[in-house]
């Protein structure tokens, strides 16, 4: 029947969380909040290349230790610098979010998962990265537009896409 264009799901941040949280529950990896929120952001810069669209719609902010998602920081911040207990993953649930990315969320943890809340930050840091494109000393609420998401991913992607033909 022609040519229909897949039409991508697109979740709340909360809810790609709390699928990254099942995911590193069953393999048996405790997250803190900080490693939640970077894989989370992560997952969503990856989507755009390979989803081909966005992952979730929550704005992104550039604070002073790298891009947050409000939402995300104020369902998380009661725990502090602690693992987020694996009692509080409600994994007795199906899953919120659809088999297509739900592949694509235990690829980006295989990827991601097993790295250290400091090492995830470094990564967003990085010089050209988005929340540096954006970040300034001393000030609050800037927000990190997708479009700058975006761009970095795709080129990232791209570059890895050429140096494996290579």
């Amino acid at each position: 029947m022609g040519n229909r264009e897949e039409v991508k799901m697109i979740y709340s941040a909360v809810t790609i969380a709390d699928e990254i949280l099942k995911i590193a529950k069953r393999r048996e990896i405790e997250l803190t909040p900080l490693q939640l929120m970077k894989l989370v952001y992560i997952s969503h810069g990856w989507s755009f290349p390979i989803r081909k669209s966005d992952l979730f719609t929550d704005r992104i902010e550039a604070w002073r230790y790298g891009p947050v998602i409000p939402d995300l920081y104020h369902a998380t911040k009661q725990f502090g610098r602690q693992a987020i207990p694996f009692s509080k993953i409600r994994d007795d649930l199906p899953s919120a979010v659809d088999p297509d990315t739900q592949r694509f969320l235990e690829n980006v943890f295989e990827q991601y998962g097993r790295l250290s809340g400091f090492a995830l930050s470094s990564l967003t840091h990085k010089r050209g990265t988005p929340w540096e494109q954006v970040y300034e000393d001393g000030m609050f609420g800037i927000e990190i537009p997708d479009s700058v998401i975006r761009d970095h991913y795709m080129a990232k992607f791209n570059e890895q896409q050429s140096s494996s033909t290579a």
